[in-house]
């Protein structure tokens, strides 16, 4: 067993033993769900972060980085606004409301279990599509440093999403998840990408800037289309604010200011992290220009001469962490969306004793459904990483933003307005984005059939939003008491941790200008200090 193998199978084992021993005194229901609502900052930002890092963002995205620009980072900046629209807009209000998931809030908001019953296939569909991304990425990185067949690897490393998951819910997976992000974090953005450019050196890049200056441009000369940039950071910005799996976790604080503290945390971390490690694999391609698979751009980095092997191994310990958090909240998310959903919503209990002990075991049931599932449907080694994740996204910004932002803040949102909205930006940004897949022979969500080449989220989330505006209006009239008393509910039950909108701005400055600062000083360091 070679460094890279062992590291490897200590941190599994590790983040297993952690999940086991979290969960030997047993969770109730409750804690499964939402850890009590006890976590602290920490954690919180923890669980946030590492959910958000992902296959998508470390394995896909250097695909794109690699293949066409060492800017295409920046399609994934459109989610940092979407940290704030989190922490000040919508986390804290559903905390006010606070459940367990967001079809817990559309029930209570607009009434109908039907509502649910459309959050929860908006649910599976956007989770699953970003679930089965991050299995394919993990079986790509364990193929790689392991050397087992990807098809063999797929049910292993669902095991380990789904123990992690059953053990103890939320509870381990958020211990778990703020274990991955320190990984994540010194391994890859700290010490792993740092070195690695530092040891490609500034000279060859220069030069090769000078014979390829397309790969230096966020557009590579033309090769990724401008509405397609704006696009993601729609889809990454809204869909991101939207996530069940991200935006759930407010639940798991112990009070709005922690919540807000977490989210900020979240931001001032991310930015170095994720934007180092694009840099790093567009840079292998200066020497490495035939990689066969881009999306083992960073594998290849870390098993290089580039890099010491300790400090390649803790990288790819890293990567697969990135993935490993992503996955364990995503599919513990799937598993409520059914339980708690529909099973407890559609199922008459003696009593709540009976109530509590059958939704944990379906919970689990389904965290075990949820993995096999996911295994056929990665079989085979898929290469849509990246688009397969964002039409997660992109499901979350078109059919979950409108109705949850307007039934949070625009008390006049009916019934009505919300489930149309819901319905149409799920249909409009379903047909649009595999149109081109199905018709043109071009990837999932290709814009430039579209006018102007935007992409498709654009255009299912404007016209998801005036369809809630206009259904509402025409349907004023059905705002029953109930509903109003919930919307109420969300303003006043909890204070603003911002208490005006001086405040508010100041902190998304502060906190942005922090992790440019951050990214600036790793830059400087992977320069002229390693």
């Amino acid at each position: 067993m070679n460094i890279f193998q062992g590291i490897f199978v200590f941190f599994i084992a590790v983040f297993i033993a952690i999940s086991l021993w979290s969960s030997r005194k047993g969770v109730s229901l409750r804690d499964f769900y939402i850890m009590e609502g006890n976590a602290g900052s920490f954690l919180i930002a923890g669980t946030y972060l590492a959910t958000w890092i992902s296959a998508v963002g470390l394995v896909g995205l250097s695909a794109v980085s690699y293949s066409s620009s060492i800017a295409s980072g920046v399609l994934t900046w459109g989610a940092f606004p979407g940290f704030v629209i989190s922490a000040f807009f919508i986390g804290n209000r559903l905390r006010r409301f606070g459940q367990v998931t967001l079809g817990d809030y559309y029930e209570a908001r607009f009434g109908g279990k039907d509502i649910r019953l459309l959050s929860t296939v908006i649910t599976v569909v956007g989770l699953g599509a970003y679930f089965i991304s991050q299995l394919i990425g993990s079986a790509l990185i364990t193929e790689s440093v392991l050397g087992i067949p990807y098809n063999v690897m797929l049910p292993l490393m669902v095991a380990v999403f789904g123990i992690i998951a059953v053990t103890g819910g939320a509870k381990t997976v958020t211990i778990t998840d703020t274990l991955m992000l320190v990984i994540i974090a010194v391994s890859i953005g700290l010490v792993f990408a740092p070195m690695f450019i530092h040891n490609i050196g500034l000279e060859n890049i220069s030069l090769y800037a000078k014979e390829n200056p397309n790969f230096f441009k966020m557009t590579a000369g033309g090769t990724i289309g401008w509405g397609t940039i704006i696009g993601w950071q729609v889809l990454w910005c809204f869909g991101n604010a939207a996530n069940p799996a991200s935006i759930t976790r407010a639940y798991l604080a112990k009070d709005a200011r922690t919540w807000v503290k977490a989210i900020m945390l979240s931001l001032i971390i991310c930015i170095p992290v994720v934007w180092m490690a694009q840099i790093a694999a567009g840079l292998v391609r200066l020497v490495e220009p035939n990689l066969k698979n881009p999306a083992q751009a960073i594998i290849w980095a870390a098993t290089s001469s580039y890099v010491p092997p300790l400090v390649g191994a803790l990288a790819i310990a890293g990567l697969f962490a990135a993935v490993l958090s992503t996955a364990s909240t995503q599919i513990l998310m799937l598993a409520f969306s059914v339980s708690r959903d529909i099973y407890e919503r559609f199922t008459t209990f003696s009593n709540d004793e009976e109530r509590d002990k059958k939704s944990l075991f379906m919970a689990r049931l389904w965290i075990a459904i949820f993995a096999v599932l996911a295994v056929a449907l990665a079989w085979g080694r898929p290469t849509y990483i990246a688009l397969v994740g964002n039409f997660g996204s992109s499901v979350f910004a078109a059919a979950f933003f409108p109705a949850l932002i307007m039934g949070l803040w625009w008390k006049k949102t009916t019934k009505a307005g919300a489930y149309a909205s819901m319905a149409v930006g799920l249909a409009l940004d379903a047909v649009l984005s595999f149109y081109p897949l199905l018709f043109l022979n071009k990837p999932l969500a290709w814009a430039e059939y579209l006018p102007f080449g935007i992409h498709p989220v654009i255009w299912s989330l404007i016209v998801a939003m005036v369809v809630l505006v206009v259904v509402s209006k025409m349907t004023q009239n059905s705002i029953t008491e109930e509903q109003s008393r919930v919307y109420e509910v969300c303003q006043t039950l909890e204070p603003k941790p911002a208490t005006s909108s001086t405040s508010l701005v100041i902190y998304a400055i502060v906190t942005g200008l922090t992790g440019v600062l951050l990214l600036l000083a790793v830059c400087w360091f992977a320069t002229y200090c390693v």
